[in-house]
């Protein structure tokens, strides 16, 4: 799963997502001993300049509904 349901730049090309993460980004983060599950949803933190750098997980949601509460409270992209 990676569905994105929200994403903005917070500083020096970070960017703020709440949604999926992917399972290549799971893995990196099991190799760190980090347990992340495919199936949940996050917010984390990622790099704009290196989308291939690892995420740093802040948070885990249990559901979609969860992940979509709190990314409407981020400010909106457009």
């Amino acid at each position: 799963m990676s569905e994105l349901f929200s994403g903005i730049s917070v500083r020096n090309s970070r960017v703020l997502c709440v949604g999926g993460v992917t399972n290549k980004e799971a893995k990196e983060a099991a190799a760190s001993g980090i347990d992340v599950d495919p199936s949940c949803y996050y917010l984390y933190l990622a790099s704009a300049d290196d989308p291939s750098s690892p995420i740093e997980i802040l948070a885990r949601f249990f559901s979609a509904d969860q992940a979509e509460r709190v990314a409407e409270l981020l400010p909106s992209r457009g």
